[in-house]
């Protein structure tokens, strides 16, 4: 689907399902407690319903139809109403570490959050010109820069928040955890390894790829060497093998499945756009790269001798 579609399509999704939860809330009372610590009033949530009708709800239905028209401002409207969208995800989140509570909110708002600011960075500054790749040239340090940030934000949100509200959301189903001997060692010693993994991958990107691991800041380089010499993606493989460990410390069966519910997600919706990307970009070079390097193992490499 063409982006011109997605981005009005993603906030007309936006605003029915915040709409709907609104609905939950008054038709279903108890549904309240799910979402906001047991030390608050039960009518403090209702203090939010007119700034998600405008600001959210309002707000989303109008970026749709500002996009559809070709509204001369509708860059703009997208980009407010993505920055509204990380007010009250962050009051969540700062509710949340202070209480221990309410993650399945943080994780709800997180969520809408990023993919307002995915949408919003996906529409760029005008209707004419949006593109889910985008190829962005930066000095090394730059990139090197906006990359760590990006990395201290998807660790916090895919690591922190989601598995916490996938935790919390168990307890309401009474599924249980699992633990067993050396369980936080070993699970820790997984999870360093593949940050570091990750790290070195990011930093390899951006320093020598003069660019971001995101699809709308990607490298205007290949990049075929560090850790991208053993598997194409060594980010997903580090991304995946952080979650297990994240669900194998919190000893939750759900948590793991969601990490690998992400590498199929990759698999199947990411990947083949990223590689007919790279694959024009590139041409030949890639093919070959392609060809010579595995996506998710390292291939076995042919020694000189044995090569004909």
């Amino acid at each position: 689907m063409h982006p011109q579609r997605i981005v009005p399509a993603y906030f007309l999704i936006q605003a029915a399902l915040v709409m709907a939860w609104w609905v939950l809330l008054v038709t279903f009372p108890p549904s309240v407690a799910w979402f906001q610590p047991a030390s608050r009033p039960p009518d403090s949530v209702w203090s939010f319903w007119l700034a998600d009708a405008v600001l959210i709800i309002g707000g989303s239905v109008a970026v749709a139809v500002g996009i559809w028209k070709r509204h001369p401002n509708a860059g703009i409207m997208v980009w407010s109403v993505a920055v509204a969208t990380w007010y009250p995800t962050l009051v969540c989140i700062a509710t949340s570490s202070q209480t221990g509570e309410a993650w399945i909110a943080s994780s709800m708002m997180v969520m809408m959050a990023g993919m307002s600011l995915a949408m919003a960075t996906i529409h760029g500054s005008t209707t004419q010109t949006p593109a889910t790749i985008r190829v962005t040239r930066m000095t090394r340090p730059s990139a090197l820069f906006w990359t760590l940030g990006q990395t201290v934000i998807f660790w916090g949100v895919f690591l922190w928040v989601l598995p916490l509200g996938i935790v919390e959301l168990q307890g309401h189903f009474r599924v249980g955890d699992f633990q067993h001997a050396y369980q936080g060692f070993s699970s820790l010693t997984l999870l360093l390894a593949a940050s570091c993994l990750g790290l070195w991958s990011g930093i390899t990107m951006s320093t020598l790829g003069s660019g971001t691991p995101l699809p709308t800041a990607t490298a205007p380089r290949l990049v075929a060497v560090g850790p991208y010499r053993y598997v194409r993606n060594p980010m997903a493989v580090a991304g995946i093998l952080q979650g297990m460990a994240v669900g194998w410390c919190l000893g939750s069966v759900p948590v793991m499945a969601y990490s690998l519910a992400g590498a199929f997600l990759w698999q199947g919706a990411v990947r083949p756009v990223e590689e007919r990307d790279l694959s024009r970009r590139f041409g030949a070079s890639y093919d070959a790269y392609r060809a010579r390097v595995g996506l998710w193992f390292p291939k076995r490499r042919t020694s000189r001798h044995n090569q004909v």
